[in-house]
């Protein structure tokens, strides 16, 4: 999150009487009897309000709790449960100015617990529905309220999440098998598509998506130097594909029948290393391509390393200190 944003939700969370965890930009804490957690999404300018509530041993409903979004359409998105967790998703509150994030925050949080209260919710443990002193954590990318016995639970089931992330081995060799042939279901679409008429990006996006999933599945983690082997069958198998579609065009005019379409396939080939291709006709497609390829390529990669690192990312929000648990790390 960047200074704007920090900027503009500080006087909110003063003012509400709640904390502002700085390393993941969550606003959390105690209001009015409920232990609640507010989610920056969209880069800071959308917000996920979250409660752990039961009412006597009931967990919160989803139809129940879209009551308060029928209500307040002008401030909610929706609802979703999990448990003993309500979470809304607050309309876009923007972060140019402390006044705009005001406008949407302070009234949704003060609806939803004036409903929740109504309802005769009471504060609990996301995870056992316990009613007592519970902790706001970090966990995994998502906050989270939970008494001492569930976090205690959890840190034993992250740990073995851990080892077992941490013994997976990576196989280079059956990544870039699982690579190539991922790369060749994105070949056969870049080339279809084509054939329909179109430069879609979708065709770019499945090649990028097929060919890391691929290593990743064959190769048994998706590293670094998986992401340098992909990118490098990527930008080969989209030249290739893209010649090959080329050759197919070529070989559909009347004057190139008799070369056949490998010929049709050779000449061109010649043509790029020796000059004869008409460049300017031939590049905007290709780097259109790239892009596309890129498109989905990049989303994959960011995604997966940010699932390696959310596995350390474990932590009691107020005292950063990122939980890295192994079998021999204290509690503490």
């Amino acid at each position: 999150m960047n200074s704007g944003y920090f900027n503009a939700v500080m006087p909110f969370a003063q003012q509400s009487g709640l904390k502002l965890d700085e390393q993941s930009g969550v606003i959390y804490g105690n209001y009015q009897g409920y232990d609640i957690t507010i989610l920056p999404t969209g880069s800071g300018k959308t917000f996920q309000l979250s409660f752990s509530v039961k009412r006597g041993e009931e967990a919160p409903n989803i139809t129940e709790m879209q009551k308060l979004t029928r209500l307040y359409k002008s401030l909610f998105l929706g609802a979703i449960t999990d448990r003993y967790s309500v979470s809304f998703n607050i309309k876009s509150a923007g972060f140019g100015a402390s006044a705009a994030v005001n406008k949407k925050l302070i009234p949704a949080l003060s609806a939803a617990v004036t409903f929740l209260r109504s309802e005769n919710y009471t504060n609990c443990c996301a995870g056992c529905g316990k009613i007592g002193v519970n902790g706001s954590y970090y966990i995994y990318n998502s906050p989270s309220v939970l008494c001492d016995s569930c976090f205690e639970a959890f840190k034993d089931r992250h740990n073995e999440v851990r080892r077992n992330e941490e013994q997976k081995s990576e196989n280079l060799v059956g990544g870039i098998v699982g690579a190539l042939l991922g790369s060749l279901i994105g070949a056969l679409a870049i080339i279809l598509i084509s054939r329909l008429g179109y430069v879609a990006a979708i065709s770019g996006v499945i090649m990028g998506v097929c060919t890391l999933k691929g290593y990743e599945m064959l190769g048994g983690k998706l590293t670094k130097r998986g992401v340098i082997a992909s990118c490098i069958i990527m930008f080969i198998m989209v030249l290739l594909s893209y010649q090959i579609d080329t050759a197919i065009a070529l070989y559909s005019l009347d004057d190139y029948k008799e070369l056949g379409f490998f010929g049709c396939f050779r000449l061109l080939n010649y043509a790029m290393f020796n000059g004869g291709i008409d460049w300017g006709s031939y590049l905007p497609d290709l780097i259109l391509l790239y892009a596309f390829t890129a498109l989905g390529a990049v989303p994959t990669v960011s995604n997966t390393l940010k699932k390696h690192e959310s596995l350390g990312k474990v932590y009691r929000m107020g005292s950063y200190a990122c939980l890295l648990y192994t079998s021999d790390a204290a509690d503490e």
